[in-house]
């Protein structure tokens, strides 16, 4: 091979390889924006429970003075 061969045959493995390494990393993104997703939605329900059992207990109150 000649010195623009390998040259060619290096660009060709580079850009093999740096192709190669794009699909783990959207996985890595698609794994952390699954997680940020479920994250968000089991913070945003335990939220809710917490209001919810705030109000039964507001409820709960008001009945027993009752």
């Amino acid at each position: 091979m000649t010195v623009c061969g390998l040259r060619l045959a290096a660009c060709g493995l580079v850009a093999a390889a740096l192709a190669c390494s794009r699909v783990p990393e959207q996985a890595l993104r698609d794994e952390q924006a699954r997680a940020r997703q479920y994250r968000d939605a089991y913070e945003t329900t335990a939220a809710e429970l917490v209001a919810a059992k705030a109000r039964l207990s507001e409820i709960e109150q008001r009945c027993a003075a009752k």
